[in-house]
Formats: structure tokens, sequence, C-alpha cells
């Protein structure tokens, strides 16, 4: 059978959201996007909105004997001061998605799409920075041996060495533990987005953490309900090897079930997780969920 390929039409969301989702569940087990915040991630007043620094996007469907057995959305950036210097009037395949089985989709995707982004003018098309409708996710994720394949073939590289790993899982029990310094002492700071906390001793900041405690987005997200991220999480190089992390964190717990959220997803780079991030989630009992592999690009 012929593979066409036709602009994205209203008739193909129920497909696409089936498409979308096979794939997400590969990254993060249970995460699901609703039909409605895909096809407002998909127009262009919608994605202006949320992200000013995007001039322009198209979403294309492989299509075989009416049934969707592929996607690409497609990202036009500005030229302006809010695009960072890399992107300005640069393109991006934000996601390519189709059914492992049916290659011939990513093919017939990839021309038009290069096509496009030739009519642009964009001098460089980047991969998979901005990826699905979801928090935290980036990049090629290994569950999707298939889009790195296909796009390696169509002469996109990855940066040697730029690669994502999410760890996750339950919150940690908080434990009645003393400080491990005596006079440590932990403070909520009033910072965007409001959910930050300092170590303290002696009014000194030793290390701070900071928390998204919901990515549903208020509801937006409901399969995301319950799961928060680690931002950030620091402690001064001084007062490092102490047990000021896991304590800091610990200490947090119970903000976060207030928040209503019972696990938690943190993104390393791989060189944080050498460095023994990865070493201090597993003491907290969160394990490695998904690599993603980051950095893709070619010349337009």
């Amino acid at each position: 059978m012929t593979v066409t390929v036709e602009p994205n039409h209203p008739l193909h969301l129920d497909q696409l959201q089936r498409l979308v989702n096979c794939h997400l569940a590969g990254v993060v087990p249970g995460w699901r996007v609703p039909a409605g915040v895909i096809a407002s991630s998909l127009r262009r007043a919608s994605r202006a909105a949320h992200d000013p620094r995007v001039a322009d996007l198209h979403t294309l469907c492989a299509v075989e004997d009416d049934r969707l057995v592929g996607a690409a959305h497609v990202l036009r950036y500005g030229t302006g001061p809010e695009v960072s210097p890399a992107y300005r009037g640069a393109a991006e395949l934000a996601w390519l998605l189709f059914w492992p089985e049916a290659e011939a989709a990513a093919q017939a995707l990839l021309e038009p799409v290069r096509e496009l982004v030739a009519r642009w003018g964009a001098s460089r098309l980047y991969a998979c920075d901005t990826s699905l409708p979801v928090p935290v996710v980036s990049g090629v994720p290994e569950s999707w041996p298939h889009v790195a394949t296909a796009l390696t073939r169509a002469g996109f590289e990855s940066v040697s060495g730029v690669e994502e790993v999410l760890y996750g899982g339950r919150l940690p029990d908080v434990r009645q533990d003393p400080p491990p310094l005596p006079g440590l002492e932990v403070r909520a700071v009033a910072d965007e987005p409001g959910h930050r906390f300092r170590a303290e001793l002696a009014g000194i900041e030793v290390g701070s953490v900071e928390w998204s405690p919901d990515l549903s987005f208020g509801g937006t997200l409901p399969a995301l309900a319950g799961w928060a991220e680690l931002c950030h999480l620091r402690v001064r190089e001084e007062w490092r090897g102490r047990g000021i992390a896991c304590w800091l964190v610990r200490r947090t717990v119970p903000f976060l079930r207030m928040a209503g959220a019972s696990r938690v997803l943190i993104a390393l780079t791989a060189r944080e997780e050498a460095e023994g991030a990865g070493s201090l989630c597993r003491r907290l009992g969160w394990e490695p969920v998904v690599r993603l592999e980051q950095g893709w690009s070619v010349a337009a």
C-alpha cells in the first residue's frame, strides 16, 4: 500500500492520540496526553501564547489506507531577542512518531519536512528538543529505536555525550533524623516558581532544593496527577559529603504531600549522573526510568 502525506486534520486526532500515547508509555509508564491537549499544542495561536519564540508551525500526517501510521510536527523559530542565538531563524522537527513497522511513513514524512524547512529559509534543522506536549521529556528515548534509526538515515546526528536520564519513584519516607550538622535549618524561599527551600547554617545558605509539585498543570494532564519534579538540588562544594542533600529532600517531602504529590521525576545529564547525582537518587529510592539522546540536528 502507498503512504500519502497530508496536513493534519481534526479527523486524525483520535489516531494521533493513540500514536502519541503509545510512544509516551515507553517513556514514563502510565503517562497519557488528552486529545484536547494534543490538538491545542498543534494550533499556531495556542503555541505562540505558550512559547513566543515560535513563529510558525506545521503538522504532517502519514496515512496508509485511511490509517494514520506516522506524524511529524515542525516549528520555525523567530529572530527576536527572546530566541537564543543558536535557534534564531532555525527550524525544529519537534517530534517524529510512527509505528515501528511503518518505516515508509518516516521516509515519506521527512521529505516534505525538508521541503518546508527550505521554504522557510532555515539554515539549521534541530530534532526532538521540544518533543511531546508533556513536561520534562525531551530528546529521543532509548525506547524509540525506530525513531533514532529514521533520523540517522535522514542525515541527523546527535551531539556525542549529550544524554539525559530520567530517574523516578515514590516520595522518600520522612524520617525524624537530626540534621547532619548542628543548627542546620530549612527555610522556604519566596522565589519563582515559589517552591524553593534553603538549607541554612547560622544564616548562611549551604544548599537548596526546588520543586515543581504538580506536573499535571492543575489537572490539564490528569495522568500526571501526583507527579512532582525535582528541578534543582544543590549543596555548596565545601559542604558536600555530609548528607545534607538527602536530608534536605526528606525535610521537604511533607510540603509535596500537602500539594498532592506521591511520585517524583528528576532529569539528570549523563555528567550529573556520573558525578554522583545518580547515586544520590538511588539512596532516595529512585531508579532510572529512561535515557534520552539529545542534541539532534542537520544542516537544512
